[in-house]
C-alpha cells in the first residue's frame, strides 16, 4: 500500500466531523449508487477478511497532526510542581506542527506546550421548525439547537491521508469526487458539509517506518482485532451511529452503541510494524444484519521506548 494525502476545503460549516469511519460509510453508498449492491459486498468482503483496499485516516486540520495519547506521562515521571503542572499542559495539546510530529514520532517528547494550536471551532445555531401546513414557525417545542463544526480563520483545508492498494487509486479518487457532488454528512441537503477537493491524490511520505520504531499511534478511531498488541496508550469514545442512504427509513435506523479508540492512541508492537490494524464490525445494526462499521487504524510507526 501507498500513502497519499487527499486536501478537501469545506465551504462552510459542517455538522458531522471527519472521522475515518463516517467518511468510509458515505464513500461506501457513493459506490452501491455508482457501481450497484453487489459491487459493495464484494468490496466489504475484503475488509471483513482483513484485506482492505483503502484505509483512511480522520480529517485532519491542514497539515497539523495529532498529540498522541502518551504525550503528557513523560512529565509524569518526574517529582514536583513544576512537572506537574507541564504535564497538564500537555495533556491540553491537540494538534502538532509536521515537524514537532515527527519529533514525537522519533521519541522527543519534550516539547513546548505554547506550540499547540485552535484548528477547529465548535458552536451552537437555533433553528426552528416549519409546520408544513400553515407554513410558520412558534408552535411549541419547534425550536431546537444544532451543534456545528468548521475550520478556523487560521486554517484553509482538511487532510485526509490513504493507504490504497495498487491499482486502486483512481477509483478511491473517483468516490471522493463524487462525495464532493453529494455533500457530507448531516443536513447535507441544506449545504451543510459541502466540500471541494484541493487538486489531486498526493504521494506522502512523511509516515515512513524508521531505524528504532518499536510500536505505532492511530490516526483513526478504530477498534482493535483479536490479535493486535494490547500494550499502549488510548483514550476511548462511544458512538451512537445510524444507519445512512436508503437505510435511513428502514424504520429502526440506530446501530448498537459501540466503544473505540481515538485518533493518537499509540501501542507497543513486537516485530515489524503493518500499515493498519483494527477490523470491521459486524451485527451492528440490529434490523440490517448485512451493515458493517468501519473499524481500521490508519497505523503511523512510533517509537515508544521512553515511556
Amino acid at each position: 500500500m501507498k500513502t497519499y494525502r487527499l486536501k478537501i476545503k469545506p465551504q462552510g460549516s459542517f455538522l458531522t466531523l471527519w472521522q475515518a469511519d463516517t467518511v468510509f460509510g458515505n464513500l461506501c453508498w457513493i459506490m452501491a449508487w455508482r457501481e450497484g449492491g453487489d459491487t459493495l459486498k464484494e468490496f466489504l468482503a475484503e475488509y471483513k477478511n482483513g484485506n482492505p483496499a483503502v484505509v483512511l485516516s480522520d480529517g485532519m486540520p491542514g497539515d497539523f497532526l495529532p498529540s498522541p495519547a502518551h504525550l503528557s506521562l513523560v512529565e509524569q515521571k518526574g517529582e514536583g510542581f513544576a512537572a506537574y503542572k507541564k504535564a497538564k499542559e500537555l495533556k491540553k495539546v491537540g494538534w502538532l506542527t509536521p515537524e514537532i510530529f515527527q519529533s514525537v514520532r522519533n521519541g522527543n517528547l519534550d516539547i513546548n506546550p505554547a506550540q499547540d494550536a485552535k484548528t477547529f471551532k465548535t458552536f451552537i445555531t437555533l433553528h426552528s421548525s416549519i409546520n408544513r401546513i400553515s407554513g410558520t414557525t412558534g408552535e411549541e417545542g419547534s425550536l431546537f439547537e444544532l451543534e456545528e463544526h468548521a475550520l478556523s480563520e487560521s486554517e484553509q483545508f482538511i487532510s485526509i491521508y490513504l493507504k490504497i492498494k495498487d491499482g486502486w487509486e483512481e477509483k478511491v479518487f473517483a468516490l471522493f469526487k463524487n462525495l464532493s457532488l453529494t455533500g457530507y454528512g448531516k443536513k447535507k441537503s441544506v449545504g451543510k458539509g459541502a466540500f471541494d477537493i484541493i487538486g489531486q491524490l498526493e504521494l506522502f511520505h512523511g509516515f515512513n517506518d524508521f531505524k528504532g520504531s518499536n510500536g505505532f499511534m492511530s490516526l483513526s478511531n478504530f477498534v482493535p482485532a483479536k490479535n493486535d498488541p494490547t500494550d499502549g496508550f488510548y483514550k476511548t469514545l462511544v458512538k451512537y451511529g445510524k444507519l445512512g442512504g436508503e437505510f435511513t427509513f428502514c424504520g429502526k435506523p440506530f446501530k448498537k452503541p459501540l466503544m473505540m479508540l481515538t485518533y493518537g492512541s499509540s501501542f507497543k508492537v513486537n516485530g515489524n510494524i503493518k500499515p493498519f490494524y483494527g477490523r470491521m464490525v459486524e451485527n451492528i445494526a440490529p434490523v440490517k444484519s448485512e451493515v458493517v462499521q468501519y473499524g481500521y487504524s490508519f497505523a503511523v510507526p512510533v517509537r515508544l521506548e521512553k515511556i
